[in-house]
This record gives structure tokens, C-alpha cells and sequence, in this order.
């Protein structure tokens, strides 16, 4: 079954196939010939170019269909190979003397047609992965042209412009569904960074390629190879740091440009001038092509300098202030737009509020190093949802963060992975559908117990505000609070995990476990859910035993929340995300990593416990994920999700953990030995 199943996905992709059939030829018949496809001096570059072959095929093959690649795979680079040609053999004729260099060089490379059907295949990519691979794209192929400035690396220019074409021409045609949860442009951080890899780049590609011509391979002749190589490392450091965000980045790039523009009028005006190896001749063409190379090969890191000194308010990243609009206009729109059960989070101290242009929406979110993590989904209406994203993603691109949309739904999900981002699993939220819920049934025996054992020893439930209680019942709730956290061996979590700060808020209700004498035993607080300017429901947040509460308390505070809800015509309560709550859209692999995290994180906050706890009350599961731009990002935006939830962690705490571990499994030990 195997076998006929390869077979069959192989005649899925007969070019790619016939593609890899015959570029594993070439590279056999070469080596028995003892010479090697394109580029003879350097054999690793000509297998790396009919590899390049092979995999754009298949990529091209599986979005643009086979007949498409085809076309596109043998037109675009005779054409371009044919308009390289004719530009050659015209400026040959007229005597310029890059085209009189180029005249007899192979304009052909496999990489041209690389080029092409990678062009063209970014036309049916999502937007992200769309303009990321195109910017890198033409990176590599200007950097080519203007360093190396051979034929092939015109007609490879060429190439990737017929075959980036023919791609739109081919999709639009395929009338393929286009969103916009992204700006269909290069942002200025990223035409700045392209531009200083290209020049750090081709700075050392010279030194490398035989007989560099391009306009900008003077750079090798003003300075030796130990400094072009120490320019070209400083520039792709500028480079990596200025995508970074860091100021350093400006300073180091804004630095080797002007060092690098002095030494070329050094070296190329002062020096001739004072030797007096300047003489005029007469404005030939010769001469003119000379000093228009010269002038060129000096603006372009002059236009590159401009560019990070008018730009440097978007490329060094801003400081985080925990602040912005009124907190009453980041409830207006939860209250009139649709934010989620997680939306009134965003209030909480800690936060920033970015809003809309167009008062389209509102996102809460807290920087942690550079990365920009939002509290759930946007306050926005749901038709609004895609503008909202897009707008906070190009904000967060100004400032210098890497946007990590954090607990969102299935809808923000869908829209953002539609544009090529990354989605990973974070928790489950136990939705509870109260329009049918009561105390029936076998599955809510354990609801029932708690309940009637609540009256059985007079234990009331008490539905309130923190600001409504009197100074005492503040005291108790206090203390049930604080005595909690306190036993923690890790510091309490925050973020989208409330404490006791949080119960202060005239929109978020309280419901009490009160016992006979009048004092308080359990605390449990529930965030207002709107939809639409509509009270649909309620969100737990703070759930809290006192040393006195009875046993199956939070069983019946829960309960008799339901029950209130569903008398007072709301729809649903949310028991809140459980974090690290594997789910059937998780990975196998991601689902194994969160397992084991939890198992980690288990004898200190309990998860596992807290999901079993939920199950109790039937309600349905709904996944939370983190979406990330790219899977690259992922290291980064875990180190600020571990900083937002803890961040008060030490050395100290993770020894606790440690000793908790053993604790454990002391215990487990002794059961199994009795």
C-alpha cells in the first residue's frame, strides 16, 4: 500500500518529478565527465542551484497546478535570458563597458528558473509568507546584480520579475480570494533591514564570486579584504539588531555607512585629486559611465543612511508604558462589540490599550521584552475583527515588537493562520451552556452533594460586589486571598490569572460561600461577558477556599452561579481556560510538550486538577491558542509569556519546584508500599 501511495502523489507532480529526474542526471553525467552544471568553479553553488530547481518546482507545482509551472518554469527564463542577450549585444555596441564585459559570458543558470517559479509561487501564499519570501527573494537577486553584476544575474533579476508577474496574472485569474488582515507592502523595518543584508552581504559576496562587475563591486577595490570582510560582518550585525529593535542597530548601522561613503570619496576622489591622477580628457563615454559608477556606488549607501536616519523612530523599538486610553473606553467597546469571555481581562492593571484609528476596535496588550502579547481577543465587532488585527500587527511593527496574539478564539485563530501565521495550543476553556443547566442527572451527583451539604449546615451563597461589602467582609476576602497565594511554593500567576487586586472592580461580581455566624469561607469572582451592548454571561476568574470552607464548596458556588445566570436569562458562564489543557486540534507533538509542562507545573499550581475539577459541570470545550507571525518567533514569545504569568520568578522558586517534585513522589511512592 505504501509503494501505490508514493506513486500516486508522484503523478500529482509529474514536473517536479521530470525536474528532479533530470537535475539528478546532470549532476551523475557531470561528475562522470569530470566537470560541473553552471558555475565550474564552484561545484557546492551548482548543486545548490538544482536543488533550489527541484524544491521551487514542487512548491510552484503544488499552488499553481502543473501545466502553470510549466509555462512559467521554460518562459519566463528564456525570456529573460533572450532580453539580457539583446541588452548585452545593444550596450556592447555602444560601448559600455559592462555589457562589453558580459558579452561572451553564460547568461543561463538553474537558479534563473528557481527565481522564476519562486516568484511566481508567491502569489498564491498567504500574505505573510507572501511578502517575507519576497523581500528575501529580491534581497539575493539585487544583491547579485549589484555586486556581482554578471549576465546571469540580469537575466536572473529578469526572471524573477516575469515569473513574480505571470504568478499575480495566474492567481487573479483563478479569481483566488484575497484578504487584507495584513498591509500588502513592505514595511519600513523591513526595507531597511533588506537593504543593509544586501549591502553586508554583497560587501562579501566580492571577495567570493570570480570578476565581480556590478556598480556597487568598487567597494572591494577602496578598501582591503580584512575590511571588506569586518564591513560586511558590521552591516548584517546592524541588520539583525535593527530587526531587533535595538538601538545599538542604529548606532552601528548609521556608523559603517558614513565610514563606509568617507572611504569611497577618500579613496576614489581625495586620493586621485592630491596625487594628481586626476586629468581631464574630455567627457567620453568611458569617463561618464566611470563617474556615474562611482556616484552610484556612493548614493546607495548614502540613500540607505537617509533611510535609517528618517526612519529611526520606527525601527528602534519603543518602550512599553502600561497605559493608554481611558479604561472606561476600553469597557464601552467590550460592552459594544464582541471581545470574547476573556475580553474584560484587558482592564486589569498592567495592560496598555491600543484603539483603532477608526474606532473600529480596541486590543489590550503588555509588552515583555520585545514581543507584544495580547489579553485575548479584540474588543471589536466580529465583522470589524480582520481590520482590528491587521491595524494592531502594523502598530506593533512601528514599535519595534513581534505580535503574539495570546487565549484567542477559533475566529482570530482562522483569519490570522489564513495569512500564513502560526498557531499553537495553549489551554481549553470550559464553556457551560446555562439555558438547560440544573442539578439533575447522574453526571452532577457530586454538584448535588455539595449543594444540599452547603444547606445542611446553613452555608448561604451571596451574590455582590466587592465595593458593596462592608469593611470586614473586605478583611475576610482579603484574607482568604492573601493566605491562598501565600501557600504557593511559585509566586502567584498574573496576566490573564486574577488575584485579589482584581475583585476591586464595580463590574466584576462576587459570589460568597457565607457560613451560619456570618463570616466568609469561600470567594469566587466572575468578569462581565457582552455581546453586542447584551449581559450574556459570566467569566470565573478568582476561585479561593478558606481553611474553614467545607468540602465540594466551589462545586456549589459554581452551581448556584448557573443556576442565578440561567434565572436571570443569560446564556453562558465560562469556568476560564485551564492552561496547558491539551485539545484534539493540538499537535501530537505540542500535545506531548504541554502534557509534560503541566506534569511539571502540576504539585505547585495544578492544572491537571483544576481540568478534572471542571469536567464535573458538563460544559463544552473550546481551544485557546497563541498565534505567533512565524514558528521562529516561538522561543521568544515563550520567555514573555513566562515573564507576564510569573514574573516575579527566582532561582529560589525553582528549587521549590524542584523540592515539590520530590515531594511528589515520596508520596506516590508510599501509596504504592501500602
Amino acid at each position: 500500500m505504501a509503494p501505490q501511495a508514493l506513486l500516486g502523489r508522484l503523478r500529482r507532480f509529474p514536473v517536479s518529478v521530470v525536474v528532479a529526474v533530470v537535475a539528478a542526471v546532470l549532476v551523475v553525467s557531470a561528475r562522470m565527465a569530470h566537470a560541473e552544471p553552471d558555475f565550474p568553479h564552484h561545484p557546492p553553488v551548482a548543486c545548490f542551484a538544482l536543488v533550489a530547481v527541484v524544491l521551487t518546482t514542487v512548491i510552484a507545482e503544488r499552488s499553481l497546478g502543473s501545466l502553470r509551472t510549466l509555462v512559467i518554469g521554460v518562459a519566463a527564463p528564456a525570456i529573460a535570458v533572450l532580453g539580457t542577450l539583446a541588452t548585452v549585444s545593444i550596450g556592447a555596441a555602444f560601448g559600455e563597458a559592462h555589457a562589453e564585459f558580459a558579452v561572451g559570458q553564460p547568461l543561463f543558470a538553474p537558479s534563473i528558473v528557481a527565481a522564476a517559479l519562486l516568484g511566481a509561487a508567491t502569489a498564491s501564499m498567504p500574505t505573510q509568507h507572501r511578502w517575507r519570501t519576497r523581500a528575501a527573494l529580491w534581497t539575493v537577486v539585487l544583491t547579485l546584480v549589484l555586486f556581482a553584476g554578471h549576465g546571469s544575474d540580469l537575466a536572473r533579476a529578469l526572471a524573477t520579475l516575469l515569473g513574480t508577474a505571470a504568478g499575480v496574472f495566474v492567481v487573479r485569474r483563478a479569481s483566488r480570494p484575497e484578504t487584507r488582515t495584513t498591509r500588502d507592502a513592505v514595511s519600513a523595518r523591513t526595507f531597511v533591514v533588506s537593504a543593509l543584508i544586501a549591502l553586508g552581504a554583497g560587501t562579501l559576496v566580492t571577495l567570493v564570486v570570480p570578476d565581480p562587475d556590478g556598480v556597487l563591486s568598487v567597494f572591494v577595490d577602496a578598501m582591503s579584504d580584512r575590511s571588506v570582510v569586518v564591513v560586511g560582518v558590521l552591516l548584517l550585525c546592524a541588520a539583525w539588531l535593527v530587526h531587533r529593535g535595538r538601538p545599538a542597530g542604529f548606532a552601528l548601522a548609521t556608523g559603517v555607512l558614513v565610514v563606509l561613503m568617507v572611504v569611497l570619496v577618500d579613496v576614489f576622489v581625495i586620493e586621485p585629486v592630491r596625487s594628481d591622477a586626476v586629468q581631464w580628457q574630455g567627457l567620453g563615454l568611458d569617463a561618464l559611465e566611470w563617474q556615474v559608477t562611482l556616484l552610484g556606488a556612493w548614493l546607495v549607501p548614502a540613500a540607505v543612511l537617509l533611510a535609517v536616519l528618517g526612519l529611526h523612530g520606527r525601527l528602534v523599538r519603543k518602550r512599553f508604558r502600561a497605559a493608554g486610553p481611558c479604561r472606561d473606553d476600553l469597557v464601552e467597546m467590550l460592552r459594544d462589540g464582541d471581545a470574547g469571555t476573556l475580553g474584560h481581562m484587558g482592564t486589569w492593571r498592567g495592560n496598555a490599550t491600543w484603539t483603532h484609528p477608526d474606532g473600529l476596535g480596541a486590543v489590550a496588550y503588555r509588552v515583555r521584552g520585545d514581543v507584544a502579547l495580547t489579553v485575548s481577543d479584540p474588543a471589536c465587532a466580529a465583522a470589524d475583527r480582520a481590520a482590528v488585527l491587521a491595524a494592531f500587527t502594523a502598530f506593533c511593527e512601528r514599535n519595534g515588537w513581534v505580535p503574539a496574539f495570546t487565549s484567542v478564539h477559533e475566529p482570530v485563530r482562522e483569519i490570522l493562520v489564513a495569512e500564513g501565521w502560526s498557531a499553537l495550543p495553549v489551554g481549553v476553556e470550559s464553556v457551560l451552556d446555562v439555558t438547560a443547566f440544573d442539578l439533575r442527572g447522574k453526571k452532577r451527583q457530586d454538584l448535588r452533594t455539595a449543594s444540599n451539604r452547603a444547606d445542611r449546615e446553613g452555608v448561604r451563597d451571596e451574590w455582590t460586589t466587592f465595593g458593596a461589602l462592608d469593611d470586614a467582609r473586605r478583611a475576610e476576602v482579603e484574607s482568604i486571598c492573601t493566605r491562598w497565594a501565600a501557600d504557593r511554593r511559585l509566586p502567584e500567576m498574573g496576566f490573564t490569572l486574577g488575584g485579589f487586586r482584581e475583585l476591586d472592580d464595580p463590574d466584576v461580581r462576587l459570589m460568597l460561600a457565607v457560613a451560619p455566624d456570618g463570616h466568609v469561607t469561600a470567594v469566587t469572582s466572575w468578569l462581565p461577558v457582552y455581546e453586542h451592548g447584551t449581559l450574556t454571561g459570566y467569566t470565573l476568574d478568582v476561585m479561593r477556599r478558606g481553611e474553614d470552607g467545607m468540602p465540594g464548596v466551589m462545586e456549589f458556588l459554581i452551581a448556584r452561579t448557573a443556576l442565578r445566570a440561567r434565572d436571570a436569562g443569560l446564556t453562558t458562564i465560562s469556568l476560564s481556560g485551564t492552561p496547558l489543557a491539551a485539545h484534539a486540534g493540538a499537535g501530537s507533538l505540542v500535545a506531548r510538550g504541554s502534557m509534560l509542562l503541566a506534569q511539571v507545573l502540576e504539585p505547585v499550581y495544578g492544572f491537571r486538577s483544576l481540568q478534572r475539577f471542571k469536567e464535573k459541570f458538563g460544559a463544552r470545550h473550546e481551544p485557546l491558542w497563541i498565534v505567533v507571525p512565524t514558528a521562529l518567533h516561538v522561543p521568544r514569545v515563550a520567555r514573555a509569556l513566562a515573564s507576564a504569568y510569573v514574573p516575579g520568578l527566582r532561582p529560589k522558586h525553582l528549587w521549590a519546584l524542584r523540592q515539590a517534585h520530590r515531594s511528589a513522589a515520596t508520596g506516590r511512592s508510599n501509596a504504592v508500599r501500602s
